[in-house]
Parts: C-alpha cells; sequence; structure tokens
C-alpha cells in the first residue's frame, strides 16, 4: 500500500476511534428508548447495535471494503428473522444511530477545529454509508430463501411499516421486466394495503426514454390503486442524462436517499392523522 493510500485509510481514523468509544453508551440509550423486548431478543439486539455501529464508523474509511458491509447485512437478516424481528427495527435503529452519531461526529469536529469543507466531506462519507447500510439490509432481507421463490423476489417488495413499503431495483429495466414490475407492484402493494411504496433506484445502471416511460406506467398504475409512488437513489449521473434526455418526473415526490424519503413520509402520515 502506497504512502497516499494509508494516509487516505487513516484520514478520519480519530473519528472512527471516537464513535467506536461511544458505542456502549449510544447502545445503552437506544435500548432505553424500546425496553420492551425479551432478554434474549434483548441481548441479541445489542451485539447486533454493537456491530452497526462500527460498520458505520468504518464508512468513514477513505479505502472502502465493500465485503464487510456485504457480510454484516447478510448475518443481520438472519439475526433477525431468528429472533421474529421486523426490519422496520433495523432500519429505526439505524435512523436513531445516523442522528447520534452525527452528533459524535461534530463534538469531533469542534474539538479538532476541523474547516467546514472537512467537516462536510466527513459528513458526506458518513451519511454515505449509512444509506449504503440502509440500501444493503433491504436488499439482504429480500434475498431469495429459496430456488423456488427466486422468481418472485427477482423484484423485491419490503415492507417497513404498516403503510409503506420498499422496492430496490437493480440492473437493467427492459420492456419484460418492466411486465412483471407492474404485477408484482399492484398485486402487491394491494395485499400489503401500501399508502407508499419507495421505488429506490440506486442499483439501476441506465435510466433511458425507454426505461423512464416504463417507470412513469408503474407509478401511474400505482396512483389508480391508491398507492403514491416515491423514487429514491438517482445518482447524479443518472440525474444529468435524464436532463438531457428532457425526461421530466416533477410529477412524482422524489428524495435523493431512503432515510430522507422514511422521515418525510412518516411525517406526512403522522400530519393527516392530527
Amino acid at each position: 500500500m502506497s504512502m497516499k493510500a494509508v494516509q487516505d485509510e487513516d484520514k478520519y481514523l480519530d473519528f472512527i476511534n471516537r464513535i467506536v468509544e461511544s458505542k456502549s453508551v449510544l447502545i445503552q440509550e437506544r435500548a432505553n428508548i424500546d425496553p420492551s423486548y425479551s432478554n434474549i431478543v434483548e441481548v441479541s439486539l445489542r451485539k447486533w447495535r454493537g456491530d452497526s455501529i462500527e460498520v458505520l464508523a468504518d464508512s468513514l474509511r477513505m479505502a472502502k471494503h465493500p465485503g464487510n458491509i456485504e457480510k454484516w447485512a447478510c448475518s443481520s437478516v438472519t439475526l433477525f428473522k431468528q429472533l421474529d424481528v421486523s426490519l422496520e427495527v433495523a432500519i429505526n435503529d439505524l435512523h436513531y444511530f445516523r442522528k447520534m452519531i452525527g452528533e459524535v461526529i461534530k463534538a469531533e469536529a469542534i474539538d479538532q477545529e476541523l474547516s467546514i469543507e472537512k467537516f462536510y466531506d466527513l459528513l458526506s462519507h458518513f451519511h454515505t454509508g449509512v444509506d449504503r447500510a440502509i440500501f444493503r439490509i433491504t436488499i439482504a432481507y429480500s434475498h431469495p430463501l429459496s430456488d423456488s421463490i427466486s422468481a418472485e423476489l427477482s423484484i423485491p417488495i419490503v415492507k417497513v411499516t404498516n403503510s409503506i413499503a420498499i422496492l430496490p431495483l437493480i440492473g437493467d429495466i427492459d420492456a419484460s421486466r418492466s411486465k412483471d414490475l407492474m404485477e408484482r407492484a399492484l398485486t402487491k402493494g394491494s395485499a400489503m394495503g401500501l399508502h407508499y411504496l419507495i421505488i429506490d433506484l440506486s442499483g439501476v445502471t441506465v435510466v433511458d426514454t425507454m426505461v423512464a416511460d416504463q417507470l412513469f406506467k408503474v407509478v401511474a398504475a400505482l396512483k389508480l390503486a391508491g398507492i403514491q409512488a416515491v423514487l429514491t437513489g438517482i445518482r447524479p449521473e443518472i440525474a444529468q442524462t435524464m436532463v438531457n434526455l428532457g425526461i421530466v418526473i416533477t410529477h412524482i415526490p422524489t428524495f435523493a436517499s431512503l432515510h430522507t424519503a422514511l422521515i418525510q413520509l412518516q411525517k406526512s402520515k403522522s400530519i393527516h392523522k392530527s
């Protein structure tokens, strides 16, 4: 490893250490918020939360290790299914740690008198890491449990609250797949009693006029079924391509990340109830 690579790897090492040192306090504070689990579940959740904090802290490393987060996501899903705990718990925990670790980062940045530019760069790495964690655990949760259902889950819909689900799309969307997408979104969305379906495009490689047209048809069909489609994860290069092609999606709610979409949709539900 070159000297520059070593320097990049250790660029935010102090922040990583500070987050890990705060792990026990963060875990206890999270447990105090929802102490309703059995002892067995609580012990397992504490360990999972500790591992998750370390994964989020490690996202600050400049040299990424994608295998680490993949392994964490798969083991997380296995644990949660064994404990019969919903994916919503995992995502809520990650949202909570995003906020609290952000406070730890801010305090350390103040201590180190970090420049605004470096602080922004640091937070950008961290929030990207949290979004990646949410995306990967959602994908892992929807991974086929057996070969017999692999076809069904090639377009996975994962319910995260009573009325909100996530549909993470990966790869190309051709005519055949868009037809499957339409049928599955309508069938599962109605069966689940959804109000919102978040279609995450983080894993879509290309969005052209054909793909956009297919997505518009799915969104329109969902609307007729009483389900509001929401788009997330449109990468900058994809957004630029869409602008150049004249593709307009102002009629569809869009958010930069799953985290932002979930927060806003849950706020919207609260407003409608009040």
